[in-house]
């Protein structure tokens, strides 16, 4: 039986707070991409909003952030299509979209080996906690699977940060036949403990799929990212981990075999019953509960 490898990678990138995008991009994406390429990564996750202050989410709305946002296609898609179409490989780079006037995304877009967009996931749900993003983005509608141009034919998928804290987002993807989830965060320290290494340990393993996580690292504005990317494989086992790394590289070999294996060992895909969990989630939660 041939064996089914596909090799990833998650960026763990240094916060530059208030740097231009021209110079995130040169100074730290595009190297570290670069670098994630020439060692292999068959598919590269940057971290979430990678050209963009996170810290300007929190506090009061400042219309000037919008400025930042770009196309998909634009500028910053198009210098990451040049090294995908150079080295015939996927990166998943995270960024502020602007869709249509005064219609804004915390979006993810996929460039293929063609140096072409594959697909752009938006983030389903936009958070609330401590960060106000819905003063900035739009809900995303839609989830999407895609499947490599080469060997493995490796098929896999995109959720974004706060997402995560949903199993439904997660669930999906692997419904529609990921044996990969891709998932940029930008995480700052009360995202830690139980509500990061337990929390993308479980979505693993809930769905018998690899996860593969990025964040950023260091300090911005009021909050420190801690980094802790993480690589984790269908039965929940850490492959890899970035620690306190600035602007690193980790990389895993992925067995897709395995996605198999923990998908018979504990079968949550198969025994599933949405057509009788559809009954709670059609009426609101406020009717449920009142």
């Amino acid at each position: 039986m041939t064996t089914r490898t596909l090799t990833v990678a998650a960026l763990q990138e240094k916060a530059m707070p208030r740097a231009s995008i021209k110079d995130k991009m040169e100074q730290r994406t595009l190297p570290l991409i670069e670098e994630a390429s020439k060692k292999g990564a068959q598919i590269i996750l940057a971290t979430e909003l990678c050209t963009t202050d996170y810290d300007r989410c929190y506090g009061q709305k400042d219309n000037d952030l919008f400025k930042e946002a770009e196309t998909i296609p634009g500028y910053s898609t198009n210098e990451v299509a040049k090294l995908t179409k150079k080295y015939g490989n996927y990166v998943i780079f995270p960024l502020f979209e602007k869709a249509h006037p005064g219609i804004y995304y915390n979006s993810s877009a996929t460039i293929g080996p063609e140096g072409t967009i594959v697909g752009t996931y938006r983030k389903t749900q936009v958070a609330g906690v401590q960060a106000l993003e819905k003063m900035y983005f739009r809900a995303g509608q839609d989830f999407k699977v895609h499947e490599t141009t080469f060997e493995p034919y490796a098929k896999f998928g995109t959720i974004i940060c706060h997402d995560r804290r949903y199993p439904e987002t997660a669930r999906i993807l692997a419904m529609l036949g990921a044996e990969v989830m891709f998932c940029p965060t930008a995480a700052p320290g009360y995202a830690h403990g139980v509500h990061w290494g337990n929390l993308n340990i479980m979505r693993a393993v809930d769905n018998g799929m690899f996860c593969v996580y990025s964040n950023r690292i260091g300090k911005e504005g009021v909050n420190d990212y801690f980094g802790e990317s993480m690589i984790v494989d269908p039965m929940g086992e850490v492959l890899a981990t970035g620690g306190r790394q600035e602007n690193a590289v980790i990389m895993a070999d992925l067995d897709l075999a395995k996605v198999d294996e923990a998908r018979i060992k504990v079968p949550t895909l198969r025994d599933m019953r949405g057509d009788f969990w559809m009954k709670y989630y059609n009426p609101t939660y406020d009717a449920l509960v009142g």
